[in-house]
């Protein structure tokens, strides 16, 4: 079934409740797709580097010919410029 970030159902609170319980997590957050989860989990990780560490440590490691999703950042995180280019400035330190 489908869910959203505006609206929950008790299914997904129930998985939410079983993954807190099973794992470190301590809240989870569904995504519609992999390109929503990847981009989080890029950002999520950008904010952590940067508010815990250095306002400087913005990088991201990716394998060049990669599939994250079909957003810019996910594009320009994959390294293939055919999928990346023309679109304007992708996102820095990649």
């Amino acid at each position: 079934w489908h869910t959203s970030n505006v609206f929950t159902n008790e299914p997904a609170l129930r998985l939410g409740r079983k993954l807190v319980e099973a794992t470190f997590a301590e809240r989870v957050v569904f995504m519609n797709s992999g390109t929503e989860a990847n981009e989080t989990a890029f950002k999520l990780a950008r904010h952590y580097a940067v508010t815990r560490h250095s306002p400087y440590k913005t990088k991201i490691i990716a394998f060049h010919n990669a599939f994250h999703g079909r957003s810019l950042f996910t594009v320009s995180v994959g390294g293939q410029p055919k999928y990346s280019d023309g679109f304007g400035p992708k996102p820095a330190d990649i």
